[in-house]
Parts: C-alpha cells; sequence; structure tokens
C-alpha cells in the first residue's frame, strides 16, 4: 500500500516545483520517507540502521523555496508555535481578573489544568495521525480546533463553559508546537535542521516570557480578560492561510475510509486514559486530596497500569500503531526521551515559582514578576538560536547535550541563593545561567532522537518528545508544589507561635501570598511570613537540582550518530506487515 502519493503532472526541469518534489522524496531501502545519510565526517559509530543504497540530492524542499516562500513558510509555522505555547501562560496575567469577572475562584487553577491535561493526552496522537492524514491537514485541523476553543473561552459566561474552552484549545494547540517540528524534519536536512528548529525554540521561550504579561495587560483593558483568548483568533486566521497557500507537502494516498481503517483507535483510547489518569492524580494530590488518599492512589495505580495494557495493546494488535515499539531499540531514544521528561521539570518549574518568589519577597505585581522572568527565558530564546546554528555548522550535537546539562544544573544550584535581601543584579546572574543551559539543550536533544530513528517513526517520534516534555513538566510542578507546601507547613507552625494573635492574618496570607504585604500587618509578622515562604522556596530550588543532575549522568550514555547531509530521491513502497513493530 502507498503511503504518499505524488503530483502526476511533471514539472520542469529546474523549476521550483521539480526541485521541492525531489528533495522530498525521502526514503530508505525500507520503503521510509526520510533523509539518508550523506558525508559529514563523522568518526563516531553509527547505529547501522541508515542507508546509503538511493541516490542522493544535497539541496532540501527548505533550501530549494525562494526567499519569499521561505520568509513565508517560517512565519506561518512560527506564529503556530508562538499561539500555541503562548496559550500555555497567558492565563496566569489574567487569573484574578477571570476568578473575579466569573464568581469562581474556588476552581480557578482548572484553567491552567484543563488545558494541560488535553494537551498533554493528545501530543504522542497527532504524530501518527499526520502519517496517515498528511501534515498540513492535520496541523490545519488542529489549529482551526484550537481557534473554535478560544472563541469560546472567551465568549464563556461561566466558569464550566470556560474550562470547556480550554479542553478545547488544548487539543488543538498539542498539534501546534509538535507538528511544526514533524514539517521542519519533513522539508529539512538534519545538518541545517538544527538552525530551522532553534528558531522556534527562541518563539516559545519568548512567548512564555509574553504571555503574562499580555495576560495582565488584556485582563486590565477596556475589553477585559475575554481578549486573553480572543487575541489568538486573527493571529491563527493569518497562519493558517499562510500555511495553506505556501507550504506543500505529498499528501497520503487512500480514501478518507480507508484512512480512518489505518487508525490504532484502541491504542489511542488506552494512551490518553493512561495519561489522563496520571495527571489527574498530579493536580489533585496534596490540593483536593491527599497524596494517600483512595482518590489519588487509585488514580495513579490505574494509571500506571494503563500505561501497561497500552504497551501490550502496540505490541500485539494494530498494524500501525499509534507509538511502534521499535522506537526504544536505540538507546539513545530511551535517553533522550526520559530526559525530556526531566528538562521539563526544569522548564515549568522556575517559571512558576520565581514569579512567586517576587511577588512575595518585593511585593511585585503580576506583571513585574513576571519579568523577573527574562533573565532565565531570554537566555533559552538566545542559546537554542545560536546553537541550532552551531549544531548545522558543525555537525556535532553530543557534545552540546554535555554541556548544557552541566550547566543547567548549575544553574538549578545557583537558584537557591536567592533570598530576601537579593538586588536586581543578583537576581538576573543567578537566573541566567540556568536559561543558557536549558538553551544549550533545546535542539541538540531533538536531534540526537531523529537520528536515531527510522525515517517512518519521525513524526511519532517527535510528538513523543514533545509529550513527554509537557508531562515530565506536569509531575515535576506536583513534586515541587509537594516540596513547597510541606516546608511551609513546617516554617508557619513557628510563624503561628510567635504571633497567636495574629492568626487571621497569617491564614490570609496563606490563601493569597499578596495578603503579606496588606496594610497594617505589623513589620516582625511580615518578615516572618517572607521567611517561611523564602525557605519554601529555597526547597523548591533544591529539588530542582537532581532533575538536572540525573539528566547530565544520562547524557554520558549517548552515541553521537552522524547528521545526515543529503536526501534521498528513490521512492519505495512501505512494509505494511505487523512483524516489526
Amino acid at each position: 500500500m502507498r503511503l504518499l502519493s505524488w503530483p502526476k503532472k511533471p514539472a520542469g526541469p529546474g523549476s521550483e516545483e521539480a526541485a521541492a518534489e525531489t528533495a522530498s522524496h525521502t526514503t530508505t531501502d525500507r520503503g521510509d520517507p526520510v533523509a539518508c545519510d550523506g558525508d559529514n565526517g563523522g568518526d563516531d559509530d553509527d547505529d547501522g540502521d541508515r542507508d546509503e543504497k538511493n541516490l542522493h540530492v544535497a539541496q532540501s524542499v527548505f533550501s530549494a523555496m525562494p526567499l519569499r516562500k521561505k520568509i513565508m513558510t517560517m512565519a506561518a509555522l512560527s506564529l503556530s508555535v508562538f499561539i500555541g505555547s503562548l496559550e500555555q501562560t497567558i492565563v496566569a496575567g489574567a487569573i484574578p481578573s477571570i476568578g473575579e469577572g466569573l464568581g469562581a475562584l474556588d476552581s480557578i487553577s482548572w484553567i491552567s489544568t484543563s488545558f494541560l491535561l488535553a494537551s498533554t493526552a493528545m501530543q504522542p496522537l497527532y504524530g501518527r495521525l499526520s502519517d496517515i492524514f498528511g501534515r498540513i491537514e492535520v496541523l490545519v485541523s488542529g489549529l482551526l480546533v484550537f481557534l473554535a476553543g478560544s472563541a469560546v473561552c472567551g465568549a464563556a459566561h461561566s466558569m464550566g463553559m470556560l474550562i470547556g474552552g480550554r479542553v478545547v484549545q488544548g487539543l488543538g494547540a498539542s498539534a501546534l508546537i509538535s507538528l511544526v517540528m514533524v514539517i521542519v524534519s519533513d522539508i529539512s536536512i538534519e545538518r541545517e535542521r538544527a538552525k530551522i528548529t532553534g528558531v522556534f525554540a527562541g518563539i516559545w521561550a519568548l512567548s512564555s516570557v509574553l504571555g503574562p504579561v499580555l495576560g495582565g495587560v488584556f485582563s486590565e483593558s477596556r475589553g477585559g480578560w475575554p481578549w486573553v483568548f480572543y487575541f489568538s483568533l486573527p493571529v491563527g486566521g493569518v497562519a493558517g492561510v499562510c500555511i495553506v497557500l505556501f507550504l506543500r507537502l505529498p499528501r497520503p494516498a487512500g480514501s478518507f475510509a480507508a484512512k480512518l481503517r489505518r487508525i490504532d483507535f484502541a491504542g489511542m483510547a488506552v494512551l490518553v486514559g493512561a495519561v489522563v489518569m496520571i495527571l489527574l492524580a498530579l493536580s489533585f494530590g496534596g490540593r483536593q486530596h491527599p497524596w494517600a488518599s483512595p482518590t489519588v492512589l487509585c488514580l495513579l495505580l490505574f494509571g500506571v497500569a494503563a500505561l501497561g495494557l497500552f504497551a501490550l495493546v502496540e505490541w500485539k494488535v494494530p498494524a500501525e500503531p499509534i507509538l511502534p515499539l521499535r522506537l526504544f531499540r536505540s538507546r539513545n531514544v530511551g535517553v533522550v526521551l526520559v530526559q525530556q521528561a526531566l528538562m521539563g521539570a526544569l522548564l515549568f518549574g522556575p517559571p512558576f515559582h520565581i514569579p512567586l518568589f517576587f511577588s512575595v519577597v518585593q511585593n511585585s505585581s503580576s506583571i513585574g514578576a513576571s519579568l523577573h522572568l527574562l533573565p532565565f527565558l531570554l537566555p533559552i530564546a538566545l542559546m537554542s538560536t545560536v546553537v541550532g546554528f552551531a549544531v548545522s555548522k558543525t555537525g556535532r550535537y553530543r557534545e552540546f547535550i554535555w554541556a548544557g546539562s552541566a550547566i543547567a544544573t548549575a544553574g538549578a544550584g545557583l537558584l537557591v541563593l536567592l533570598d530576601q535581601d537579593v538586588t536586581l543584579g543578583k537576581s538576573i546572574g543567578l537566573m541566567v545561567v540556568s536559561g543558557i543551559g536549558l538553551g544549550i539543550l533545546m535542539q541538540p536533544q531533538l536531534l540526537c532522537l531523529q537520528t536515531a530513528i527510522q525515517g517512518r517513526d519521525v513524526a511519532v517520534g517527535t510528538t513523543l518528545y514533545v509529550a513527554l516534555r509537557s508531562l515530565g513538566g506536569g509531575i515535576g510542578l506536583a513534586v515541587f508544589q509537594s516540596v513547597m507546601q510541606n516546608q511551609l507547613a513546617k516554617g508557619l507552625v513557628a510563624v503561628y507561635a510567635a504571633f497567636p494573635a495574629d492568626a487571621a492574618i497569617i491564614d490570609a496570607a496563606i490563601r493569597n501570598q499578596a495578603a503579606i504585604h496588606a496594610p497594617g500587618v505589623p513589620d516582625a509578622l511580615r518578615d516572618a511570613l517572607i521567611a517561611a515562604y523564602v525557605k519554601a522556596l529555597r526547597a523548591v530550588f533544591y529539588s530542582l537540582i537532581p532533575f538536572g543532575g540525573l539528566m547530565f549522568v544520562l547524557s554520558l550514555s549517548l552515541r553521537h550518530i552522524p547528521l545526515r547531509t543529503k536526501m534521498a530521491t528513490i521512492h519505495r513502497e512501505p512494509d505494511s506487515g505487523t512483524k516489526d513493530r
């Protein structure tokens, strides 16, 4: 069965269409649509799974594009990444306004949780769906779902409607980031890919900075908090039009009914159920329910059991599994995926707790506290772009993973030096190191994964890579919240004992940190509360270090597989059997 149908009308020699078509026929002798090895002078061991038997061209689809089309393609994909990642953080600056406007402060945490649940659960599925239905078709569909969810959120007149809209948003947003990375792998050779994806990683980091700031600005504007969500509509519309007009990729052959029959519905259902149960347990634990409660324990146990069932289903049942187990034959794949989960914790932890630190210590506004993240996030944006070009130039990525892991671990350790007397210059110096380390890691890890898997699995592997970063972030936040709550509870025991007459003020400070700086709070009590919070946050920063340390240790086991510099031009029929899973 043919997976790809190529244009029947021949293009003229030397035309843009001919160059793009020739460069896009990237296959191996197994029929995989993938770029093949080229000579990059690598002297390390290969993995033995990259053929050089086909004819090759040194020009990719992206390289063959004229400048105008390159600019429009990059703009369209960049806008997709921007709005997809922006919606993960933009609500942070608008949460107080949303809670007051809808009168549901008790369920405000579900605005973020519902988005995370939907996006993380759906993310691993988009890779295989794009293999079946086509990259552009699935990306545009995800964009439309995301925009529909944004419209529902903006028009919401109840918390239930808003949470429902956030679920729809999350379902679509998970396609925007992961499929952009997949499309880049389709149109570029590995050696040039890092500098392209480095730009997108920079956009992701910048949107993480802008999100809370824009959320606060929109919530205080004349239109109010609904524009936090309406903002995505025109931006997403422009992105969708540009994608449809300027990006051309081969479409998988077959009728819609035939494509539906190829979907691994059993695997999808089990995987989504497993991810949702695990994330719900992490969301409930230590908040709505104690960690040892039957609700949390049952969700965790059933979620882990469902993951085991999913592995069994993928091994035995579908002809085209959502997650083929053959991915894990390479040591590099397993190592990088575990690293991504660890990196998710390092990426999600500081943006959540650093603004809280400055809100408590310096009484910063939500916008001001978010701006304190710039020394952490801007180096991620800068270094991911710089390292992307460096990898493309040198063809080396393993050394960057070593360096990035070590620097990120050191940066996590430096965060524990934040205290009540921290100056602006000191805080910048302490945060910038961690940002540099994480920025160095963004692109080399993805390339390390993609070089270790077969071409037919690049889409699945890439979306799994992005999903594990989100899942790791959720797990990390649950761990950090538990650490902070336990440490804060210990610190507040002494505060209650020292200020028994001010128990009501202490209770208010626990519910809302802004109460620490309310008029009428005695200076001694304020200092004691700040000290308790700083000690609790320092415990969180200490807990970041093992995540970075384990990531560094794992990086030492990676093998360097030379980056491809040429693309194959012969298309072969894929193996439609089930023996190679």
